[in-house]
């Protein structure tokens, strides 16, 4: 593992020359502070993160995590009203019981999302990256950088087509992903939002 580029992933500025407990713990909660926050399973509390406000509801059965989220801030006025962006302010992000379940329990549905010609991923190729301040997606065609601004109650969107010859080069330098063959992207029309 490459330690500079990690600390880049993760947000981390300085130098880190010196391996004592005060950088290890300044390491540490960057890292964490680059992905979720655990969140309490209380119905109805909202909890702040970076990304929004979750929030966990019981519907009895099941419980639903919904995500509200702040206003978007398209830079690029070519994809001001690009699909990717979700204009919805409150929706379902995830849904779930409370029942333990063995990794078998997910093989059919994973295999079913890795070969059904109408699941998303056979029809977009998708790669994204959690960063310390937002995340970047390549989805299709379409790079995208969202930065999340909580302070400023808005979520910057970044996004720009990009050409054939641009692609290793974009997951290279913004993915540190090498492929060996060329990428051959998919990107048939179906709904999918950053």
């Amino acid at each position: 593992m490459n330690l500079q580029e990690y600390f880049i992933r993760i947000g981390l500025q300085g130098s880190f020359d010196k391996p004592d407990l005060e950088t290890l713990k300044l390491i540490h909660k960057q890292h964490v502070m680059s992905m979720w926050e655990p969140m309490e399973l209380v119905s109805g509390k909202d909890q702040h993160q970076a990304a929004g406000v979750f929030r966990f509801i019981d519907k009895g059965e099941k419980w639903v995590l919904e995500k509200t989220s702040r206003k978007t801030k398209v830079l690029n006025p070519d994809f001001a009203e690009s699909s990717l962006v979700k204009r919805q302010e409150t929706r379902t992000v995830y849904c779930f019981t409370l029942e333990p379940r063995e990794v078998e329990h997910f093989y059919e549905a994973n295999d079913t999302l890795q070969t059904d010609p109408k699941s998303l991923f056979m029809n977009k190729s998708i790669v994204s990256l959690q960063t310390a301040t937002g995340f970047r997606a390549l989805a299709g065609w379409t790079y995208s950088e969202v930065t999340f601004k909580p302070e400023e109650g808005v979520d910057v969107f970044d996004l720009r087509n990009i050409e054939d010859e641009e692609k290793e080069q974009v997951l290279l330098e913004k993915f540190n992903i090498k492929l060996q063959k060329k990428l051959q992207i998919v990107s048939n029309k179906t709904c999918y939002t950053l």
